[in-house]
């Protein structure tokens, strides 16, 4: 069966994860599907070598309610940067998974970075 534009624009496509148990924190929280704008700008931001704190920064787009609300926006980057490398990388590889994304990717969307940084870092 051929699909039209409304039944496209109106399939429920992006999925929430299973609860992500953080004790650390003392809860758990979600981690939503980027929609197809925020992973473009959010690769063009890695591209253009204009990314800092990169895990916080995709953990604020990714982390979410039961709902599937973000937990964070954009002028909480810094602060969620602050707490437990540990806990944010543990859940920055359950986000990096659950939207399908690969170091592959970001290997190519690094690639020519000037200051010669190999794009699958994501060190500092």
């Amino acid at each position: 069966m051929a699909l039209s534009k409304a039944a496209i624009l109106a399939a429920k496509d992006t999925k929430l994860s299973d609860p992500v148990k953080v004790p650390e924190w003392g809860g758990e929280v979600y981690i939503k599907t980027l929609c197809g704008t925020e992973r473009d700008l959010f690769e063009e931001a890695y591209a253009e070598n204009k990314m800092k704190q990169f895990r916080s920064r995709f953990l604020v787009l990714t982390l979410s309610d039961d709902k599937g609300s973000r937990l964070f926006d954009d002028n909480d980057i810094e602060e969620l940067g602050k707490k437990s490398s540990v806990v944010i990388n543990r859940l920055f590889e359950v986000a990096w998974k659950h939207n399908a994304l690969s170091n592959e990717a970001v290997d190519d969307l690094g690639e020519g970075s000037p200051d010669g940084q190999s794009g699958g870092s994501t060190s500092a």
